[in-house]
């Protein structure tokens, strides 16, 4: 086992003892069950040198166990390598879930489960199935987390600024949300908590960047029929951001004090309104009976985009596919002309292309520039200066994105380099097929038509079909909904075979959604093609796409018939 994975895994079960606990669990999100988080949230990462998105981690007595999404089981399989950490991969229906090997656990040992958990950084639906199988369930705080953390990054509040690219004003949305808690709820004294980071920046018509390529900032929001008070830090309150909140109807009060008007309003017996799945575990037992779940309608709002919005982002997406063309140019004829390159590299030129653009603001994620193999890793991400030579004929596959003034983008191409007659003949029939599939998956759903109502579950069969008749499939999404100059990953809506808010939201014109399907060849190749398309009225009064990527394709792999 690696020294510092072991020293740090020795300190956590050495911190449980204190806290007489003998299991711990943990995984990758902060007290707003953020997907994208902080460094100083990362523990988990911090304890095993994981550095994907989604995981879970159960650490017993002598045996630890890190769950993953098929995303990521290559990319845990090579992190974790003499770790001692079992990596197990969710989705495999032969591999137990966490609530299942704590059950087993348990009927197998003969002392009791006493498992500790940071109840801030786990959904009420996880802490509560969890209550359910260990014997005893023990909340830890940050200060037991630094105990085994020592040299924990400190959290960052960066500055605000005004997002003007809404055609609705913040003071408008505010107002319409008050307007909906009139009408549906009956006691005018309640209260919606809104803790979802992006929600806030919508409605707020602010943005940030606390989180890395996130343009969200640190905040709760408790709003009633009458006020409305956002909670965070006082440092990034300048004059013109604090008179853009006063102009639009917010109070403000400093971020760490939402735990105490919490208890004030429970001492006041004031209704607490939130969203079931927006809500940690401390929170939800901070409200008590005080609780009420109420689906607020902020994330629907937020997906569905104006006129003027579309307006402004087809702008940046056609600027922002030019540079993903320019890129690809001007990395061809540097091979062309003999130089070495790396997937590094061809980081750097993107980013260097969308730079120049007007409204950059930054990477709505890590760019992904793999060759080969390491694009059979779907979030595979080169880290600098080890990323792997590209040598033609190869296979380059790149997915990125940024954020601009106007909006967010999300492209995938993949693209072959060099002269495909000098890659291996039956390689490159097999290479030409599985592009093909997924050219023509893509294809499917983005010329798609359907009927009002129709969900994401019920389009994802559509990419998947001509995936399935190759006798071939992928586990990750195959579409998310995408924010404007916000998360790249937004719900709803979302298109996958998965029962999830987003995929069970009916689609409405105005929505923005992925689609990218993929094929994944371990130590080969990954396929993936990805356009961003926008929901439409079609004839005949059904719903269709209309793509809003503006970037060339790759023809060279495709089979002769399409």
């Amino acid at each position: 086992m690696p020294t510092n994975i072991a020293k740090r895994l020795a300190a956590l079960r050495a911190a449980l003892e204190s806290v007489h606990a003998n299991a711990f669990y943990t995984t990758l999100t902060d007290a707003h069950l953020s997907e994208y988080i902080a460094e100083c949230d990362k523990f988990l990462t911090f304890l095993t040198g994981f550095t994907g998105s989604d995981a879970e981690l159960l650490v017993t007595k002598d045996r630890a166990y890190l769950w993953t999404d098929s995303r990521y089981w290559e990319q845990a399989d090579r992190e974790l390598v003499d770790t001692g950490i079992l990596v197990m991969r969710s989705g495999d229906k032969t591999v137990p879930d966490v609530k299942t090997l704590i059950t087993t656990l348990k009927n197998d040992g003969s002392a009791p489960i006493c498992l500790a958990l940071d109840d801030l950084r786990t959904d009420v639906k996880t802490f509560q199935s969890l209550q359910e199988v260990a014997d005893v369930t023990i909340a830890v705080d940050d200060s037991w987390i630094r105990s085994v953390w020592g040299d924990r990054p400190e959290r960052v509040f960066r500055a605000l600024y005004v997002h003007h690219a809404s055609s609705v004003s913040a003071h408008d949305k505010l107002l319409r949300l008050q307007q909906h808690l009139v009408k549906t709820n009956e006691s005018d004294k309640a209260q919606l908590l809104l803790t979802r980071l992006d929600d806030i920046a919508w409605l707020t018509n602010l943005r940030g960047s606390d989180i890395a390529f996130n343009p969200v900032f640190l905040s709760w929001a408790l709003i009633s029929q009458h006020e409305a008070t956002l909670f965070l830090s006082e440092e990034v309150i300048t004059s013109q951001i604090g008179e853009h909140l006063r102009q639009a109807g917010w109070l403000t009060a400093p971020y760490d004090a939402i735990f105490d008007a919490l208890r004030e309003l429970v001492g006041k017996k004031v209704p607490i309104l939130a969203k079931p799945t927006d809500l940690n575990a401390r929170i939800r037992s901070l409200l008590g009976d005080c609780y009420e779940p109420y689906h607020q309608p902020v994330p629907l709002w937020k997906a569905v985009k104006t006129p003027q919005e579309i307006a402004g982002l087809k702008v940046v997406m056609k600027a922002d596919g030019a540079a993903i063309e320019a890129f690809i140019k001007e990395l061809k004829e540097r091979l062309q002309k003999g130089e070495r390159l790396t997937e590094n590299d061809a980081v750097d030129i993107l980013h260097a292309k969308r730079a120049q653009i007007p409204g950059f603001i930054g990477e709505s994620f890590g760019t992904i520039a793999a060759v080969n193999g390491n694009a059979a890793l779907a979030h595979y991400e080169p880290k600098p200066g080890s990323g792997a030579p590209i040598v033609p004929p190869c296979v380059l596959l790149v997915d990125s994105g940024a954020h601009y003034d106007r909006g967010t983008t999300d492209t995938t191409r993949v693209w072959f380099l060099g002269d495909p007659s000098d890659f291996p003949e039956q390689d490159l029939k097999a290479l030409k097929r599985d592009y093909t599939a997924v050219y023509r998956a893509m294809h499917a759903l983005m010329n798609a038509t359907f009927k009002p109502g129709t969900i994401g579950k019920e389009l994802d069969p559509i990419a998947k079909a001509p995936i399935h008749a190759i006798g071939a499939d992928f586990g990750h999404g195959t579409g998310h909904g995408i924010g404007l100059t916000l998360n790249v990953h937004e719900t709803p809506p979302n298109i996958s075979s998965r029962d999830r808010e987003g995929t069970v939201t009916p689609f409405e014109p105005g929505m923005i959604v992925s689609d990218e399907p993929g094929i994944y060849r371990p130590g080969r190749w990954g396929i993936r093609i990805e356009n961003m398309l926008l929901c439409v009225q079609k004839d005949n009064g059904l719903l269709g796409f209309e793509s809003l990527t503006q970037c060339a394709i790759d023809e060279t792999l495709l089979e002769q018939n399409d």
